[in-house]
């Protein structure tokens, strides 16, 4: 196991929630830096949380850490938002030029808007950005909307991370049906990840019980190709 100095933990930790805002003490026990919280005497807070909307039986206790206590006032709902996006950027590598950034609304409906962007800073024409969003239960129909609302905004890529095991298929198929049938006619590319922000444990290591994919992802050509 590597070893990291307590200094670099506690930069890497920072450097972290500048970005992402609030993680769950889970998420930084699985990555190594749940001890750099506790050197900081960083705010935490625990609250009772439905993990995927739509089970009642994913009703858990999770703490939140975060660098300032006001990040910590948000409602449940939106304190595992930011998580659920935490872990997808940790599982997404960015590639030269790319840089992560939360989309703030300013008054924008958040109907229309993604809940993270991939900006490519090597495309001025910004025809290269994927919009990000996280999905802790969504109906389909719904799914639907906001995939065209992405691309009816010029994202041409979409990473979709779910908490929801098996939509890492289902919303890959969603996907390609719609850009077939011509209501995705800018989609290039789409990404689906599961991503799990209350287990302590690795999640994503091989269960032999458990066929379902961590991350899938297709290319498209223009106009429903």
């Amino acid at each position: 196991m590597e070893r990291r100095h307590p200094n670099r933990k506690k930069a890497e930790l920072r450097l972290l929630l500048a970005v992402d805002q609030v993680v769950t003490t889970a998420q930084l026990e699985r990555w190594g830096l749940l001890n750099a919280a506790t050197w900081l005497d960083l705010p935490r807070v625990t609250r009772t949380c439905r993990t995927r909307v739509t089970q009642s039986e994913s009703d858990l206790d999770l703490t939140f850490v975060a660098l300032e206590p006001a990040v910590l006032a948000q409602a449940p709902r939106e304190l595992m938002h930011l998580c659920g996006l935490a872990e997808a950027r940790r599982g997404r590598v960015l590639l030269p030029g790319e840089r992560w950034q939360h989309v703030h609304l300013k008054g924008r409906r958040k109907a229309h808007q993604p809940d993270a962007e991939i900006v490519q800073l090597l495309d001025p024409a910004r025809r290269s950005d994927w919009s990000v969003e996280l999905d802790t239960g969504y109906a389909v129909g719904r799914i639907a909307q906001k995939m065209e609302a992405a691309c009816e905004a010029g994202y041409t890529r979409i990473l979709w991370a779910t908490t929801i095991h098996g939509r890492t298929r289902s919303v890959l198929d969603q996907a390609t049906r719609l850009q077939r049938q011509g209501h995705l006619p800018d989609l290039v590319r789409i990404e689906t990840q599961f991503v799990n922000f209350w287990s302590s444990g690795d999640p994503y290591l091989d269960r032999p019980r458990c066929h379902k994919p961590v991350a899938l992802s297709r290319a498209f050509t223009a106009a429903g190709g």
